[in-house]
């Protein structure tokens, strides 16, 4: 069964994305402030929850789920919104040169940090894609998550992040698989957390021991300015921590207010839409920035509300969802648009 507690937390962690993305381009002179606060766990936040909605399963049905649930709409959505930036510069009466035409095709291929402005949140997906597939492999050949060998990979995984973050900060990957180490951390965290193997009050304990420690560190000089993305992840080993202990307070938070008596509903809602408000967001915000619009307030309403329009459009219609969203039979959504046609050459 769906529980809206975590569907209320995707959409705060997404509506913390835009909040971020838009005011790293804010003249406002609390923004540097703000976005330094959110970008100490935001991203982790995600696949903390991805973590937590894991279970181990068949590699071949997981592969499936994921090739349609992720890569699918990721190719979907990097088609469309290339075709609407291609759109926007005809419409200023800018024709891109054919170099340029190239270069961006090429570097929609390489994915991660290939991708920049408009496309550059969709290193996201593939990083996710990648760290649900080899987190399963090692859950299928080990007892959980605190057995000793699926720590070693978690340990090792984590160390590896740090030493790329040390000796290859400006790596470009493909498909934004240098990001994967860290990720298997938090995402291991979030499984942690579902299958209950820690207590809630040493959690707690923990975190409150974490925030201690950070507070002792930032005041000695350590810099946690955090970009994932950027191979940026704070001081090593204590910025994944302090990433997963403001991710789990947050959680608890959220779950804690989650409750019939107080409106979360259309939190919740922006959640399931989350994936589509990742995809879309950038384009609106860059796009309504670059026509004039400088008001906060505004780009973000927009950057969240148009895509969310966008969602409630696709997820109606048979043909589009399956493309967009993961939901439904690839194979329907082939024979409508065939049947359509052929409506149509009639």
């Amino acid at each position: 069964m769906r529980q809206t507690w975590l569907d209320v937390a995707k959409g705060v962690g997404i509506v913390l994305v835009v909040l971020a993305h838009v005011l790293t381009h804010s003249k406002w002179q609390w923004a540097p402030g703000v976005y330094f606060a959110i970008a100490l766990f935001y991203m982790p936040f995600f696949f903390v929850i991805s973590g937590y909605l894991f279970t181990v399963s068949d590699r071949k049905v997981l592969l499936s789920k994921r090739v349609r649930g992720l890569l699918i709409p990721y190719v979907a959505f990097l088609g469309l919104v290339i075709a609407g930036l291609l759109l926007v510069d005809l419409f200023r009466g800018e024709v891109p040169a054919p170099w340029q035409i190239r270069e961006l095709m090429t570097n929609a291929i390489w994915g991660g940090r290939y991708l920049t402005r408009e496309l550059g949140v969709f290193w996201f997906v593939t990083c996710l894609f990648a760290t649900q597939i080899l987190y399963n492999e090692v859950a299928l050949r080990t007892a959980g998550p605190t057995d000793p060998a699926m720590l070693i990979f978690v340990a090792a995984s984590v160390v590896l992040a740090y030493v790329i973050q040390a000796y290859w900060p400006d790596v470009r990957s493909p498909l934004a698989l240098t990001n994967v180490p860290l990720a298997i951390g938090a995402f291991w965290f979030g499984h942690v957390l579902r299958e209950r193997l820690i207590s809630a009050n040493a959690i707690a304990v923990a975190a409150i021991a974490v925030f201690g420690i950070s507070i002792a560190a930032a005041w000695a000089g350590a810099d946690f300015a955090v970009t994932m993305k950027a191979t940026k992840y704070g001081p090593p080993i204590l910025g994944l921590l302090l990433a997963l202990a403001i991710s789990v307070t947050v959680l608890s938070v959220i779950r804690l207010v989650s409750t019939p008596n107080v409106p979360v509903a259309p939190v919740a809602e922006l959640g399931r839409a989350s994936l589509v408000i990742m995809f879309g967001h950038q384009f609106v915000h860059f796009t309504l920035r670059d026509s004039g619009v400088s008001s906060e307030v505004t780009l973000i309403l927009l950057s969240v509300g148009l895509p969310y329009l966008l969602y409630r459009l696709l997820k109606s219609s048979a043909i589009l969802s399956p493309w967009f969203l993961g939901y439904g039979s690839l194979s329907l959504s082939v024979d409508h648009m065939k049947r359509s046609l052929a409506g149509r050459a009639r």
